[in-house]
């Protein structure tokens, strides 16, 4: 496994403090919600008794399944807390909350910090990080962090974390594999992860309402110039009682085609409002794309939001990413 120091600066900030709010991104998938719940229960492991995991949206039911899942909070405690942990990302715009009320802020994540990022987007000056772009998982981080600190991972903590690989990993297909993941999942598992009863939770436990949007939403499949891209649009959550939770994956569809360099997936928010995720099969930077758009992400997975009307929208983003695939 690749040996990596976490400062001294991070460790203090747990062993140094009592009280914890744990705030992961805007619409939480494996990754984010898996790696706060995991590090929530190290911390009560280490006896820290005030530990609170926050998200500004519900725990997705596919995800209902983790160990503490329940314990999540969507509103902010009115009291203070010692430090609060920001995880798989790192602007407190990202987390949907206007801010926190904790003494110090420790950011642990892996993407990259965006350029001219105001310090006013990080809550407080940072006491303490660990960003790693090149980890394949927010959850490899939180893993390295409860090593670090000695904690025993027990059942719980192995259960959200290989939650958080599988997920971001793409249930270890992606380019991002690497034989640290795979060491650290073999490690989870031995802790006592069950990795067929999380896959089934993950992929073996889909609502038939999902299917349906997913059958309309395929029917608008298109493929030109080296792109695979299709739409999800309002009247098809309507027409299906679904919502943007339904269509979470959905970009891997397209991802799949056949000799394409990268896929789009376009989601409707509102009227004109259309979020936007980006997958490449290696070659394209879609970061560099979705950045264009006042995005991010990595550089195989990316998303942002434009405005416009599906056309005006589809135009821009396609335009783009075709240019993309002439440079390379």
């Amino acid at each position: 496994m690749t040996k990596m120091k976490i400062s001294s600066k991070l460790l203090n900030l747990v062993k140094q403090n009592r009280s914890f709010l744990i705030v992961g991104h805007i619409n939480p998938e494996g990754d984010s919600l898996g790696s706060c719940l995991a590090l929530a229960l190290g911390l009560k492991k280490l006896g820290k008794k005030d530990v609170c995991v926050l998200s500004r949206d519900p725990v997705p039911e596919v995800l209902k399944f983790l160990p503490s899942a329940k314990t999540v909070k969507q509103k902010p405690p009115r009291k203070e807390f010692d430090v609060v942990f920001i995880v798989d990302c790192n602007t407190v715009e990202r987390t949907g909350f206007e801010g926190f009320n904790a003494g110090k802020t420790g950011i642990i994540d892996h993407h990259v910090l965006p350029a001219n990022t105001a310090e006013s987007e990080l809550h407080k000056p940072v006491s303490a990080s660990l960003i790693d772009p090149g980890a394949a998982a927010a959850g490899v981080l939180i893993y390295k962090v409860l090593t670090a600190l000695k904690v025993p991972i027990d059942r719980s903590m192995a259960t959200n974390l290989y939650t958080a690989l599988l997920v971001d990993t793409g249930g270890f297909r992606y380019s991002n594999v690497s034989p640290e993941s795979l060491e650290i999942a073999s490690h989870l598992v031995e802790a006592g992860a069950k990795p067929w009863s999380i896959a089934k939770e993950l992929y073996e436990n889909v609502p038939y309402d999902s299917l349906a949007l997913l059958g309309l939403s395929l029917s608008t499949l298109k493929k030109k110039d080296g792109m695979a891209w299709f739409t999800t649009t309002k009247s098809m959550f309507n027409k299906t009682g679904t919502t943007a939770e339904d269509c979470e994956d959905f970009v891997d569809y397209p991802r799949r085609v056949q000799d394409i360099e990268a896929a789009v997936f376009f989601r409707q928010d509102s009227e004109k409002t259309f979020k936007i995720s980006l997958r490449s099969k290696g070659r394209v930077n879609v970061q560099k794309i979705a950045k264009s758009f006042n995005g991010g992400g990595h550089a195989a997975a990316a998303g942002c939001k434009v405005n416009g009307t599906l056309k005006e929208v589809q135009d821009k983003v396609l335009r783009a990413v075709r240019k993309a695939i002439k440079e390379l």
